[in-house]
């Protein structure tokens, strides 16, 4: 009843305009119309005797939606919430495996250079000591070979001063034997010579003789 008293203006105003149009022929009533308005007047009758039953059923509706949706609301805040905690744990968790790698990192870096430090000690002292080992034998070899080279040079003077020595008696006895051979020359000649001169003097007398006799 209050609905109707509220909506008298509307309810006159539709009345008198369908008389108006009614009376005017504007309205033709066939099928399509008589349904049109046989559902109007079920609805103002359904509105009327039973407003209260549909719009408590819309209000539970509503009510039920409502909470529904304050549900769906907190689960989605909630679950917010969780996605939030779960990518600031994944933003830490990263931090931490960054930091980690860095000082991973560091602790490579730290070893790399301890094991090259070390392995370059290693090579150092094997160097050292394997050129210890050459300048050792190097100057074993030139001690072996300074005295090699003295007992060769000794065992090569006397060699020399033997072939020397037996140049020089072989010399000498050459030069003796040279000497030997001018004097016996020089006594060959002084007695050929001497013959000569005892010939020609026993010529001369002989000719002198001989000149004496014819006289």
């Amino acid at each position: 009843m209050q609905m109707i008293q509220q909506n008298l203006p509307y309810i006159l105003g539709g009345t008198l305009l369908f008389l108006v149009c009614s009376s005017k022929n504007i309205l033709i009533y066939n099928e399509e119309l008589l349904i049109a308005l046989s559902f109007l007047a079920f609805i103002a009758t359904s509105s009327q005797t039973m407003g209260d039953a549909i719009s408590e059923t819309f209000q539970t509706r509503a009510d039920q939606i409502q909470t529904e949706l304050q549900a769906f609301f907190v689960t989605k805040e909630t679950m917010y919430h969780e996605v939030k905690r779960q990518i600031q744990m994944q933003q830490t968790l990263a931090h931490s495996m960054t930091a980690l790698g860095t000082l991973v990192q560091h602790q490579l870096q730290d070893l790399h250079t301890q094991r090259a430090k070390a392995l370059q000690n290693v090579v150092q002292t094997r160097t050292v000591t394997q050129l210890q080992q050459m300048v050792s034998q190097q100057n074993a070899v030139h001690a072996h070979m300074h005295t090699v080279t003295a007992q060769t040079y000794t065992h090569v003077m006397l060699e020399a001063m033997q072939l020397q020595q037996q140049h020089m008696q072989k010399l000498c006895m050459d030069n003796a034997l040279q000497l030997l051979g001018t004097m016996k020359r020089k006594n060959v000649t002084q007695k050929h010579v001497e013959t000569k001169k005892v010939d020609a003097t026993q010529n001369t007398v002989k000719k002198t003789g001989n000149k004496a006799k014819k006289k």
